[in-house]
């Protein structure tokens, strides 16, 4: 077998050695013994603080019918649901939407909202014990979503929660599969599966994270999302009861991990020998990307936590005289200016368009365009913060840095899919299309302060004011600049000085523009809302 089937082979005798599979039934055990007892058909959910690890463990009620597994889907994000709004964040810009089992997620928005829940979600993010949460069938259901939902918090520098499944039906469709497939969190879920008696499969959904597979054979642990189907098809389709895993695990041990190949049927093992190759064809580049990823979270937390306290992050990094993240915006800006380099390096015919490219570089290319466009909208603002702190000007055509200039060519002329900006489309996430935003901005600031002290001519500096107030009006109209430029700001700041130039001043004509009027009424605060 190839190093990608037998890196999961030893990740499963680990877990069998570690007594962690043992210790997650024995609780789930207890907890639907007592739900059982009280006849009760609402989520319940028990914490267990041992010496070593916080158990958080889930029991829903029984199954009882086929047609209760395969209940429909609920698309996220969703302006008429709140409760699929809970898992937007997951949404990319790749990925724009994906879609949630219907009667899982009602059974966990039933929860999720209550005061005990959200102190347990308070609680776990500051343990500094690793967290277990677990569940059987659809309390195991119910835990994963739990841990999708506590993972959003997650500060990168974290141990992440271990969710471990027991017989529990799949909760996602493809495009879930696909966004956690190309995320560290999807080494948070561990699902063990008994092949004869366990009915997972829901039209419609896909596996995400390491099955632990079980037949008669012995066990397997694999992470190939379509080897995992065609191993779980055919289960018994009764819930009513659920399986007794507790037998099940009577009969693991490390010596009945089975190498792969003598568990599941050739043409499974073709196709997962074919996907591992891909997957070995990119690593190295993935492995780096991956590290620029998690570089970049630790920006998405500042640029979080500013916005906590009002501030845009662009003029919280402005404001502070030492930046705590600066080596890793260092390396995020080495890296892409290597990759720019070596793309530039290539013939022409190498860098054709993605039509003639094979599927799977098609995909690799369009993560690496994704990824490039969210590090420039991201990361050149404090490039332009640190540009006018050094007291230069004109940053966008004498300043700019070589590799934002063909990231942002590169990415329009791919003509990817922008992210959703309906008018009923929650932009709090949005990052700026234009990364020269706040360059724009400095520029205005500028013209201002000339204005004031009489530097320079006053009608091309009102000239440069009233076509800023248009570029910004255009963006705002059209749903491209974030939210944020609305808290304690630089554009802020603009807005107040240029709304006295404009009543004390002439050449600025005499009936107030669209732009004036949104803001002198206030709309703006609903903004992006």
């Amino acid at each position: 077998m190839d190093s990608y089937s037998l890196n999961c082979t030893e990740v499963g005798k680990l877990v069998l050695s570690s007594g962690l599979l043992e210790r997650s039934w024995s609780k789930i055990s207890k907890i639907n013994e007592s739900v059982q007892q009280s006849n009760d058909s609402a989520i319940e959910f028990k914490v267990y603080r041992e010496a070593t690890f916080v158990f958080v463990v889930f029991a829903a009620p029984p199954v009882c019918t086929d047609a209760s597994l395969n209940s429909g889907s609920t698309l996220v994000p969703d302006v008429k649901s709140q409760d699929a709004n809970m898992f937007s964040f997951l949404c990319s810009e790749k990925t724009p939407s994906f879609s949630l089992h219907t009667h899982v997620l009602q059974l966990f928005a039933s929860v999720a909202k209550s005061s005990s829940l959200i102190d347990l979600k308070s609680e776990l993010l500051k343990s500094k014990k690793p967290v277990i949460i677990t569940g059987a069938a659809l309390g195991g259901s119910i835990a994963s979503l739990f841990t999708l939902w506590l993972l959003e918090d997650v500060k990168p520098n974290l141990k992440r929660p271990l969710c471990i499944t027991f017989g529990s039906p799949f909760i996602g469709d493809a495009k879930l599969q696909q966004i956690l497939e190309n995320s560290v969190r999807n080494s948070c879920f561990l699902h063990v599966a008994d092949t004869t008696q366990t009915p997972i499969i829901t039209t419609g959904f896909e596996p995400f994270g390491t099955y632990l597979i079980y037949n008669d054979s012995g066990c397997v642990c694999i992470d190939d999302p379509k080897a995992v189907i065609e191993l779980l098809l055919g289960g018994n389709k009764d819930l009513e009861g659920g399986r007794d895993y507790g037998n099940v695990l009577k009969s693991f041990d490390r010596s009945s991990m089975v190498d792969a190949g003598l568990m599941i049927g050739d043409v499974i093992i073709n196709g997962m020998k074919n996907r591992a190759e891909e997957k070995k064809q990119r690593f190295d580049q993935l492995k780096k990307l991956d590290k620029i990823k998690i570089s970049m979270a630790h920006i998405e937390w500042y640029k979080k936590e500013s916005k906590k306290v009002k501030i845009v992050y662009y003029d919280q990094f402005k404001n502070q005289p030492v930046f705590v993240y600066e080596t890793l915006r260092r390396e995020m800006n080495d890296y892409w200016e290597t990759v720019v380099q070596e793309v530039e390096k290539m013939p022409q015919s190498e860098k054709s368009n993605l039509k003639k490219q094979s599927s799977s570089m098609k995909a690799f290319k369009k993560r690496c365009l994704y990824s490039g466009n969210n590090y420039r909208r991201l990361m050149e603002p404090l490039e332009i913060a640190k540009y006018y702190l050094e007291g230069n000007k004109e940053y966008r055509t004498t300043g700019r840095p070589h590799h934002y200039v063909m990231l942002e060519k590169w990415f329009k002329q791919a003509e990817l899919k922008e992210p959703p900006r309906g008018k009923e489309t929650d932009l709090s996430e949005l990052l700026t299309f234009d990364s020269c935003f706040w360059s724009e901005v400095e520029e205005a600031l500028i013209a201002i302060k000339c204005l004031k002290t009489q530097d320079g001519e006053g009608e091309v500096l009102v000239r440069k004011l009233v076509k800023f107030e248009e570029y910004v009006w255009e963006m705002i109209r059209k749903r491209e600049v974030s939210p944020e430029i609305f808290l304690e700001s630089s554009f802020m700041t603009w807005w107040k000085e240029y709304k006295e130039i404009k009543r004390t001043r002439d050449g600025f004509g005499s009936s107030p523009s669209e732009f004036t009027e949104f803001m002198n009424t206030g709309k703006y605060k609903s903004y992006g809302q």
